[in-house]
């Protein structure tokens, strides 16, 4: 009985000691598309690497800001891979999708994962040292279009009668345009067709003077509401709508705290568990490479503000009802967010 109780032992602890040693093989690097300090998105997702390692007792990542030379992200990935120091290389953005394949092929022993990028864009199959997982950006723009439908039809004080909603985005940039604006249409004509959308598109991802005049534009044409997508030239629109007594929806992040009286609800992208859970599935040779994953409202990863204070106090209850039954029915699969 004792011999049997020690091989026991002895096997779990070899096991113990053999995933320590497989843990401790591992290194990883991430490269940013940009720069972490404007993008609470990458701050959230450095936070979930970060957290990934830990958990595992890994050291810390490597971390790489590609900066404003969007040109150079591609040879600051080869040049990671080239040093053949880190088993993981992780990225971001549909802008990565080619660099991830060129990558692939150069250095087919070297692990890389694409986070919230279609790597559809640049492969038909994805190369077997390779992951990615991609969001659902109907499911954000069904969400924040219902969420806007319901605002201007409501008899909040700053909602007019002009049935008038908004959206702006930095540039043209297709999971936006072909998939994010269709579902942000389909989910504001879910609550009322007549209801009208106006686009601005601002040519800059920086000049926030730009998003300033854009909303000023729109609440001119009678919008009483705007989505702003990602980029700091959108963030002007949020001074304009306080001056002016407008509403405002934020994207990715919970940026409700900024302005609770404009910024009435932010569609929320859970990056940093995402980007955790990827990692430590990669990390117990779990994680199958050679495929791609796609992660919505249904996995949790698309959500929205429900629970911040200043929503549940701003926004009337009836909306917020609302708001979880849509929720639910996207979860569900019962609702199409690109239409029937």
């Amino acid at each position: 009985m004792k011999m049997k109780i020690m091989t026991v032992i002895g096997v779990f602890l070899c096991i113990t000691i053999f995933t320590l040693v497989g843990f401790a093989s591992f290194s990883t690097a991430v490269l940013i598309p940009g720069t972490i300090g404007d993008n609470p998105l990458f701050q959230e997702a450095i936070k979930g690497v970060k957290e990934a390692v830990k958990i595992v007792g890994l050291d810390e990542p490597k971390i790489i800001e590609g900066g404003d030379d969007y040109n150079s992200y591609g040879k600051k990935l080869i040049s990671l891979a080239a040093t053949n120091q880190y088993d993981i290389l992780v990225t971001f953005t549909d802008a990565m999708a080619s660099s991830i394949i060129e990558v692939a092929s150069i250095f087919p022993e070297q692990k890389l994962i694409l986070i919230n990028g279609n790597i559809n864009l640049a492969t038909q199959k994805v190369p077997p040292n390779v992951f990615s997982v991609n969001i659902k950006n109907e499911d954000q723009g069904y969400l924040a279009g219902y969420f806007a439908g319901l605002i201007t039809k409501s008899s909040l004080p700053n909602a007019n009668k002009e049935l008038k909603v908004g959206i702006m985005m930095p540039d043209i940039y297709p999971a936006w345009t072909d998939i994010l604006i269709p579902a942000y249409n389909h989910g504001v004509k879910a609550v009322d067709p007549n209801i009208e959308v106006v686009q601005s598109i601002l040519g800059s991802w920086v000049d926030v003077g730009k998003g300033t005049q854009a909303a000023k534009m729109q609440f001119t044409q009678g919008v009483d509401i705007i989505l702003l997508l990602t980029g700091s030239a959108c963030m002007g629109a949020v001074d304009e709508a306080r001056v002016e007594g407008k509403y405002i929806i934020g994207v990715n992040t919970n940026k409700i705290y900024l302005e609770p009286d404009v910024i009435l609800g932010c569609v929320l992208i859970k990056n940093r568990e995402e980007i955790k859970n990827i990692l430590l599935r990669a990390y117990r040779n779990t994680l199958p490479f050679g495929t791609e994953e796609i992660v919505g409202a249904k996995e949790g990863v698309i959500s929205f503000t429900f629970r911040d204070p200043n929503y549940k106090k701003n926004v009337p209850e009836k909306i917020q009802v609302a708001m979880l039954e849509c929720y639910k029915r996207l979860q569900n699969g019962e609702i199409n967010p690109l239409g029937d």
